[in-house]
């Protein structure tokens, strides 16, 4: 198994990036489960459950398995033998799944850091609101590349976007040929 080369570009970083922090999280979970535990709970002299420390380690084990498809998923690690890099263009056949991808881990972040928030908000404990600051850097940056990370389709005669359109805010003050030569 090797890492494709690729550029780094923003969706290479995005991916990279919630693999890493899914990874650190799941590792902590599956190995220190009573350490988690105890960091956030309010209560003194807590004694961690079995129950507890199941729900750590498969919440572990699920956000590994989430790390591994993210990386799988979007071609960042080929599955077969690969020897050009994966790109995010729509003609690439060999990561279907990069854009599914980057919208469910962007919804997962993006909720995640909701919840966090409101966590902290009726705890008032700090690793709430740490970890609602990462997952909401993680929700901005897959945005950020689901609007601008992939393919556009730029006219080569004109240079503008072919997927824009006039609908709700029309551009009035653009330029235009055709009006230029009825007004000589």
């Amino acid at each position: 198994m090797r890492i494709a080369n690729t550029d780094m570009g923003a969706f290479h970083a995005y991916a990279f990036s919630t693999a890493a922090w899914l990874g650190l999280q799941s590792g902590t979970l599956i190995l220190f489960p009573k350490l988690i535990t105890s960091l956030l709970t309010n209560v003194e002299g807590h004694q961690t459950s079995d129950l507890e420390l199941y729900f750590a380690r498969s919440l572990g084990f699920a956000l590994a398995t989430l790390s591994l498809i993210t990386l799988f998923f979007t071609g960042i690690i080929p599955i077969g033998p690969a020897a050009e890099p994966v790109t995010t263009e729509d003609s690439d056949p060999r990561a279907p799944y990069a854009g599914p991808i980057l919208l469910v881990t962007t919804l997962f972040h993006f909720t995640t850091t909701i919840y966090c928030y409101s966590r902290y908000m009726n705890s008032g404990q700090t690793g709430y609101i740490l970890g609602a600051l990462a997952y909401a850097g993680l929700s901005c940056l897959g945005g950020w590349c689901s609007m601008f990370g992939f393919s556009s389709r730029v006219s080569a005669r004109t240079g503008e976007d072919k997927r824009t359109s006039g609908f709700l805010f029309p551009n009035t003050s653009a330029y235009d040929k055709r009006a230029d030569r009825k007004a000589r």
